[in-house]
């Protein structure tokens, strides 16, 4: 493993432990079994580290959310919102702990937030691409016109958000298969509705 990887996996390690705010740039050269120069050689501070870190968690996820405006129209629309489902399942499960760590250095969530600002980026495009995707079925006749868009986004991702928090704040483990069967009844829940008949 190269040098690199192996500080980015003593990061995560160290992260997961002890938080991103008692975490150290020596804790983590410790771990890496490295000098602390040696980090800086490869990471300009623990902040770029974790972002790096985040970056590598988020990447399954974007490829699935990037590619979804093209699927408008083809498969079908369950076919569709299972993949962006379990894929930000996925990415949930690698990064919550991760994700909730920065609330404990509210400098640093500023400057992430600022950062994203800047980019034109952030959590909530993963939303708006789902969202747009949706209506683009509804001009198809593929999805109910009487939808909010928007809104079924959001109680998509955020239902597989919180999901994934229950898991872990339970300690529960989970299979693939109930992963899928999870990710069935939700979709079954929000593409029928609650309305009888």
């Amino acid at each position: 493993m190269e040098l690199r990887d192996r500080i980015m996996e003593a990061a995560e390690q160290a992260i997961r432990t002890y938080g991103l705010s008692r975490t150290t740039t020596k804790e983590i050269a410790r771990i890496a079994d490295c000098s602390e120069g040696s980090l800086y050689n490869h990471f300009q501070s623990k902040e770029d580290l974790f972002l790096q870190i985040m970056q590598k968690h988020v990447a399954g996820f974007s490829a699935v959310i990037l590619k979804l405006p093209e699927l408008a129209g083809a498969r079908t629309v369950e076919e569709n919102l299972e993949e962006v489902a379990l894929a930000a399942l996925n990415y949930f499960y690698s990064s919550i702990i991760m994700t909730a760590s920065m609330f404990t250095e509210p400098g640093f969530l500023t400057r992430h937030r600022q950062g994203f600002q800047q980019r034109n980026a952030g959590p909530h495009r993963a939303n708006e691409v789902v969202s747009s995707y949706l209506l683009a079925e509804q001009k198809l006749g593929r999805a109910d016109a009487g939808i909010n868009p928007r809104s079924a986004a959001d109680m998509l991702l955020g239902a597989c958000f919180q999901h994934v928090f229950h898991q872990k704040f339970l300690g529960a483990e989970e299979s693939a298969q109930d992963r899928q069967q999870y990710v069935r009844h939700l979709l079954q829940a929000l593409l029928k509705g609650l309305q009888p008949g």
